[in-house]
C-alpha cells in the first residue's frame, strides 16, 4: 500500500524542472562541444533548446526572489554599462553605413544576450553537485572527437571537418574547459581536473591553434596566481583591461615601438614581424586620419564589414580594442572600460574555490578577442553564453560543503519552489 504522507507532497511541477534541468544541461554541457567539432551551425539550434530547457525549468520553481535578482543584475554598474553599450549600439546605426545589415546582426546578439541573461537568473538556487558531471564528460568527448578529426583517425571518428571549423572546435574547447575545471574543484577531483587541462592542450597542439594555445596558457598562468588571492587579482585584471580599452588607439604606436626596438636589438634572429607590423600601421593610420570618428565610431559592425568591402585594408586589426573604437568611439570604449572593471570586481568576490576559474576564463577569453577573433561573430557571442551559463550553474553547485543526516519523519514539509535541489 502506497504512502499517503508520502503521495501527498509529491510535487509534479518539481520533477517536472527536475527532468527539464538534467536535460537541458546535458544539451548545453555535452552536445553543444561536440558539435563543434562537426558542424559550424549545430550551436546555433542547441543552444536555445538548452537554455529553454533551463527557463521552463526555473519557472516551474519561479518564487519573487529571481525576479528582484535579475532587477539587481541589470541596475549593476556592470548591468548598466552592458545595457548602455547596447544602447549606444542601436543608436550608432543612424551614421553607420551598413545600417541593415547591422540591425539584423544586433538583434540576434541582442536577443541571444537577453535569454541567457533571463535564464541565468531564473536558475533554481540550487544544483545537485552529480549534474555538475556533465560538463567535464561533455569536454572529455569533445577532445576526443577534435583528435580523432585532427589527426586524420580513419573510420567512424573520421569527420569532413575543414581548418576553420576545426580551428573553432578548439577556440571553444579552450573557452568551455574553464567551467568543466570549476565543477570539477568543487567536488575535490583536482587530479581529474589536471588531466582535462593536459587533454585540451594536447587537442590544441594536435590541431595547432596558436590563439588557443596563448588563451590557455594565460589562462592557466591566472588561474594559478588567483588563488592567492582572487579579489586582488581581480581589481589588477580590471584595471589592466579598462586601461587597455580606455587607451586602445595608443596602442599600435605602443607596439610599432616595441617591434623597432626588438629588431635593433635581435635583427634576423625574431621570427618575420611583416604581417604584424603592417597591421599595426594601418591601425595607426586610421587613428590619426579620422580624429572625429574617434569620438563617434564608424557605426556597428563597420569594423568587419569595411575590410570585406574594400572600404579597408584586408590586414586591418581584428582586435576587439580596435573593432570597440572604430565602431562606436570614445563612448564605447568608456562603457567597455567600465564594464570589464566591474565584471573583473564582481568576480573577484565569488567563493575563493569558483573565483580563480572564472578569473581565468576572461583572461582566456580576451586573450583570444585582442588577438585577433572577430568577437561580433553570432558564434563567439553564443559560445559566451553557454560559458555564463555553465558557470552560473557552477556556483550554485557549492551552496554547500557537507550533507546534513538523514530522516525518517514523514511529517517533514518539501522545500518551497525554488529552492528545491536539483
Amino acid at each position: 500500500m502506497p504512502n499517503s504522507t508520502q503521495k501527498f507532497y509529491e510535487d509534479p511541477a518539481e520533477d517536472a524542472a527536475v527532468l527539464l534541468l538534467r536535460i537541458g544541461l546535458a544539451v548545453l554541457a555535452m552536445a553543444v562541444p561536440i558539435s563543434m567539432v562537426l558542424s559550424r551551425r549545430a550551436l546555433f539550434i542547441l543552444v536555445p533548446i538548452g537554455a529553454g530547457l533551463l527557463l521552463v525549468a526555473g519557472l516551474l520553481l519561479s518564487d519573487r526572489s529571481l525576479l528582484r535578482r535579475l532587477r539587481t543584475t541589470l541596475l549593476s554598474t556592470a548591468g548598466l554599462s552592458g545595457l548602455g553599450l547596447l544602447a549606444w549600439s542601436a543608436l550608432s546605426l543612424v551614421w553607420s553605413p551598413v545600417g541593415i545589415d547591422a540591425a539584423e546582426r544586433l538583434a540576434k546578439i541582442g536577443g541571444t544576450l537577453l535569454l541567457v541573461i533571463v535564464t541565468a537568473a531564473f536558475l533554481p538556487e540550487r544544483t545537485r553537485t552529480s549534474n555538475l558531471n556533465l560538463f567535464p564528460l561533455g569536454i572529455v568527448a569533445a577532445v576526443a572527437f577534435t583528435l580523432a578529426t585532427a589527426l586524420g583517425a580513419p573510420g567512424a571518428f573520421s569527420f569532413q571537418t575543414d581548418d576553420s571549423t576545426l580551428e573553432r572546435a578548439v577556440v571553444s574547447l579552450v573557452v568551455l574547459v574553464w567551467p568543466s575545471l570549476g565543477a570539477l574543484a568543487i567536488r575535490d577531483r583536482w587530479m581529474a581536473a589536471g588531466l582535462i587541462v593536459v587533454a585540451v592542450a594536447v587537442a590544441a597542439m594536435a590541431a595547432w591553434t596558436s590563439v588557443a594555445l596563448a588563451a590557455l596558457a594565460l589562462g592557466s598562468l591566472t588561474f594559478a596566481i588567483a588563488t592567492i588571492d582572487p579579489g586582488r587579482i581581480g581589481r589588477l585584471l580590471g584595471v589592466i583591461v579598462a586601461v587597455l580599452f580606455l587607451f586602445a588607439p595608443a596602442v599600435p604606436f605602443g607596439i610599432g615601438l616595441l617591434f623597432k626596438g626588438l629588431l635593433a636589438l635581435f635583427g634576423d634572429r625574431l621570427p618575420d614581424l611583416t604581417t604584424a607590423t603592417e597591421t599595426m600601421r594601418i591601425w595607426a593610420t586610421i587613428v590619426v586620419s579620422e580624429p572625429v570618428r574617434l569620438i563617434t565610431g564608424h557605426g556597428l559592425d563597420m569594423a568587419t564589414l569595411a575590410p570585406l568591402s574594400g572600404f579597408l585594408p584586408p590586414q586591418t586589426p581584428k582586435s576587439l580594442l580596435f573593432e570597440i573604437w572604430y565602431n562606436f568611439g570614445v563612448i564605447g570604449g568608456v562603457l567597455a572600460a567600465v564594464l570589464s572593471l566591474s565584471a573583473f570586481r564582481i568576480i573577484g568576490h565569488l567563493s575563493p574555490t569558483v573565483a580563480p576559474f572564472v578569473l581565468a576564463e576572461f583572461v582566456a577569453v580576451m586573450t583570444i578577442a585582442f588577438c585577433g577573433l572577430d568577437t561580433t561573430q553570432l558564434w563567439w557571442v553564443t559560445l559566451l553564453g553557454v560559458v555564463a551559463l555553465a558557470f552560473a550553474t557552477v556556483v550554485r553547485g557549492q551552496y554547500r560543503t557537507s550533507r546534513p543526516m538523514a530522516r525518517l519523519e514523514p511529517s517533514i514539509a518539501p522545500l518551497p519552489r525554488g529552492q528545491a535541489t536539483l
